[in-house]
């Protein structure tokens, strides 16, 4: 069932590495730093302390700071990386070198639907702000009208052509916008903590400091925008190829980075748990899950300012509304790079076609950019409000993130002669624990986020069958169009009709109700049904593209099984976790967490002992010089 593979054309990485040296070599070590904290400090500074502290009252500080801590490993694990093989669209292109095209796809195609998704969410952010001055924009329930989406779109437009005339451009103003997103929020927490602080707020409230518990301490990690703010510690390590000296600049740049990041975020939150004023939102002291009913929704530290009753608190509150428009702004420029650079990553793995790599006079890629910026303006439609799509974003990125651990330490197997400036101390604790945090994050995100997630990451995987196996693997087109439109239509029909007519309606009807489903067989059968035939047919029709490939395709796919282990384990511990849709859960908080931990743990070591020396891998390190002649 397969064409000899010498038929198939130059894989793509070939391709790529011929692009790759045409990509323009501007940015130094500041730019890479501010790439970072460009992206970092966006929407999530404006919006993510207010839902931290509806979700997790003053306990949002300690998710900061967990989340923090567990994206460190995550960065450091992608620092190394990043300077041991720079490139552009470089997320995407690790699990190529490292397991090959089957675990590279999967995970891309989850990158792709989240990096593609925060440009959209930086503009909705910007649009949000503005309707605190600007009428019309918004609905009130927070949902952008057809004013709303034409901003923007507007500011979508605006974001794709600072990117499309040169990195240079790009990078040197987010340098100079960077200085900007410091200062501000810098200045916020001063004056905050320095004029309207209410120590009371942290302890001596009803509640406590922990007043709904532990569990929503991690379920707003990737909730309430923790995760999606940290996220863009990956940037500078996206621009890879653009740098003007990767192996010193990507990791240092990166590090520190994401270290003020931090820094910043947790004081931010401490500053708005400190000023909020509950007599002036008209709620109970201790009342944190109701904030998101009053003023503070439109615009969190505008308001608080504006409520004061200061005079210099009001009068900062002008500047703040200028940065809604900047910060938001200065995130979704980066993303959409990124965006573009995730297609471009794609396109080197061979997933996409080639033109994808193509650069245009500023030696940018072209089409991918343009795709980046039309594809980006379509979830407009189905996320019309940031708090929408934040959950999804940091969802699909995290789950993508799970692979570095694992990569890191296979790269230190099958490439031990490359270059590491920057090189962690004991890759296999490193790896783990990369691994587990990547794990939990997605896992903690609930299963009325997983449900969506799985459905959509598994849909790619018929591209996978026509696009990437024949073009690499030999297989024959119209066999794999037969198998990839009956698991689309399989998916379609049994995630409609087990997972969202059986369990998400009944959830949302009592969800509006103010209460959850009694964990019942009722629903247990439904998922049970629904987990059973997408495995069994995930597996069945990709060992059968296994059969009808050549060697190499044979070789790529038996090192990527551990990504289904990845996204079922992680849809089954949702469901019968307390992040799920029930009112008593059969496994409850710690108990699920530390059950979650231990399969991450199992599925870090399956996926570490599947790592092979892939061809993509080769090619690279020739180029690089790292070695002379094949290998045998």
């Amino acid at each position: 069932m397969s064409n000899p593979p010498e038929t198939g054309p130059k894989i793509g990485v070939e391709k790529a590495e011929v692009t790759d040296k045409q990509l323009r070599k501007a940015l130094n070590v500041f730019d890479i730093a501010y790439l970072v904290i460009g992206a970092v400090i966006g929407s999530g500074w404006l919006f993510g302390s207010f839902y931290a502290a509806a979700k997790a009252g003053p306990a949002a500080i300690i998710s900061w700071l967990l989340g923090g801590i567990f994206l460190m490993f995550i960065a450091f694990s992608f620092a190394e990386l990043g300077g041991m093989i720079p490139k552009s669209g470089s997320i995407v292109r690790y699990p190529q070198y490292s397991h090959g095209s089957l675990t590279s796809f999967i995970l891309a195609w989850a990158y792709f639907l989240s990096a593609i998704t925060v440009p959209p969410a930086e503009a909705e952010a910007v649009v949000t702000y503005m309707s605190s001055y600007v009428h019309g924009l918004l609905t009130p329930t927070g949902v952008l009208t057809l004013e709303g989406g034409l901003v923007a779109f507007a500011f979508l437009t605006f974001f794709f052509l600072l990117n499309y005339f040169g990195v240079h451009v790009m990078g040197k103003t987010n340098t100079a916008v960077g200085w900007w997103k410091l200062i501000i929020p810098i200045l916020t927490v001063a004056l905050l903590l320095g004029l309207f602080l209410h120590p009371a707020n942290f302890t001596a409230v009803p509640g406590g400091f922990v007043p709904y518990g532990w569990a929503p301490v991690f379920m707003a990690l990737p909730t309430t925008g923790i995760v999606f703010a940290y996220l863009g510690f990956r940037q500078g390590i996206e621009y890879g190829g653009e740098a003007k000296n990767p192996q010193r600049d990507l990791p240092l740049g990166t590090v520190i980075g994401f270290l003020i990041c931090m820094a910043i975020y947790i004081l931010l939150q401490v500053s708005f748990i400190g000023a909020i004023d509950w007599s002036k939102l008209s709620l109970k002291p201790g009342d944190w899950t109701d904030l998101t009913s009053t003023v503070l929704s439109s615009g969190p530290f505008y308001e608080i300012m504006k409520i004061s009753g200061i005079p210099i608190l009001m009068a900062f509150g002008i500047v703040l509304l200028i940065d809604a428009i900047v910060s938001p702004s200065g995130t979704g420029w980066i993303y959409t790079g990124t965006s573009a650079r995730t297609f471009y990553g794609m396109a080197a793995d061979g997933h996409l076609p080639d033109w994808f790599l193509k650069l245009n006079r500023w030696r940018v890629p072209m089409w991918s950019t343009i795709a980046a910026w039309l594809v980006g303006a379509l979830f407009l439609i189905p996320y019309p409000a940031w708090v929408y799509i934040i959950t999804f974003i940091s969802s699909t990125t995290v789950l993508t993130y799970v692979v570095v651990g694992s990569t890191l330490v296979v790269l230190r197997k099958t490439a031990p002669e490359a270059p590491r400036p920057f090189k962690l101390p004991v890759p296999y604790v490193f790896g783990a624990l990369a691994f587990i945090f990547a794990y939990l994050i997605p896992y903690w995100s609930g299963f009325t986020t997983m449900w969506g997630v799985t459905a959509l990451v598994l849909a790619g995987l018929p591209l996978f069958f026509m696009y990437t196996s024949v073009n690499r693997f030999g297989v024959r087109r119209s066999n794999a169009a037969i198998l990839g439109v009956i698991y689309w239509i399989v998916l379609a029909l049994s995630t409609i009709f087990l997972i969202y007519y059986d369990i998400i309606v009944p959830y949302n009807a009592a969800s509006a109700a103010g209460t959850a489903l009694p964990f019942s067989i009722k629903y247990v059968i439904p998922f049970v049904a629904y987990v059973i035939i997408m495995l069994a047919m995930t597996v069945a029709f990709i060992y059968i593209i296994r059969m009808w490939s050549n060697e190499e395709g044979k070789q790529h796919i038996n090192a990527g099984w551990w990504v289904l282990g990845l996204i079922f384990t992680t849809l089954i511990l949702d469901f019968f976790g307390p992040f799920s849709v029930w009112t008593s859960p059969p496994l409850p908080f710690p108990y699920d967490t530390i059950t979650a931990a231990i399969i991450a743990l199992i599925l870090f070591f399956w996926s570490v002992r599947s790592g092979i020396p892939t061809k993509d891998l080769e090619i690279v390190l020739k180029e690089m010089g790292v070695i002379k002649e094949e290998r045998k």
